[in-house]
């Protein structure tokens, strides 16, 4: 990819500020972000350019690829005769794009999981990897865990995520772990430590079979009817596995005597 140094006029700027010019997985351009980033530059200077594509399969339109907030803050203070040192990339396909904006973002720290992967889910379903990232949303907004865990139960490595390649972990196994994770986010609204200690412990069992995981789910609810689950992560793991170790019987008589 070809890349030179370009100035930019103020007029040049805000046309591509404008919402029909931002790529469609561009973050919103929050105010009070950009006047943060301005102020910065008048202390310490720009520290680093604003990137620019070159989007030359798309009749070279041009769009702002990294700095919109950094770009939004300084066309406020630019005169008309004023121009703006940015790095153009010229990017002759979508993958191409893709894997720029990954490179500059996978070591932004202001950029979430959820910013990947509403970014990967926005370059549409001709994109190769697009089946996975819709399938983690979907099993994010499904069980309300959060990203993070999903990504945890279902990704062995997640700057693939980032990069727009995910690695995913077996699936039938991830799924089992997801199944059990879930009936404690929903039955028992347990909160994101304790989710931590159930999708730990549900990863050491190595499930592959749906009926294995409602089988020890039952028990886990007669636990449930008569006693609280602990809220430290270690806690919940080592209170699960101590259940799915004992036989039918010793089970019963722990249940007898959990309250005691």
């Amino acid at each position: 990819m070809k890349t030179t140094i370009i100035k930019l006029s103020k007029k040049e700027i805000q046309q591509l500020l404008k919402k029909e010019n931002l790529l469609s997985f561009n973050r919103k351009i929050t105010k009070s972000h950009s006047m943060s980033i301005l102020e910065s530059i008048n202390t310490y200077g720009m520290l680093r350019l604003p990137v620019i594509v070159n989007l030359i399969y798309d009749n070279n339109r041009k769009s702002i690829a990294d700095g919109q907030h950094t770009l939004t803050g300084l066309v406020t203070s630019m005169s008309k005769n004023q121009h703006q040192e940015c790095i153009e990339v010229d990017c002759e396909n979508k993958k191409q794009v893709i894997d720029l904006i990954a490179k500059l973002n996978t070591t932004a720290k202001s950029w979430t999981n959820e910013n990947f992967l509403n970014a990967w889910l926005n370059f549409g379903k001709e994109y190769k990897y697009y089946t996975d990232y819709f399938y983690l949303n979907n099993m994010q907004k499904e069980s309300t865990i959060s990203l993070s865990k999903i990504l945890d139960i279902f990704v062995s490595n997640i700057e693939s995520f980032k990069k727009g390649e995910p690695k995913m972990k077996n699936r039938l196994e991830a799924e089992c772990v997801y199944r059990f994770a879930k009936h404690f986010r929903i039955e028992y609204k347990s909160a994101a430590h304790q989710i931590a200690g159930v999708i730990k412990f549900a990863q050491t069992r190595k499930w592959n079979d749906e009926i294995y995981v409602d089988n020890f789910i039952s028990r886990v609810d007669r636990y449930g009817e008569k006693c609280n689950y602990p809220k430290d992560r270690e806690d919940v793991k080592n209170l699960l596995q101590k259940l799915y170790d004992k036989t039918d019987v010793e089970f019963d008589n722990y249940i007898k005597n959990c309250n005691d």
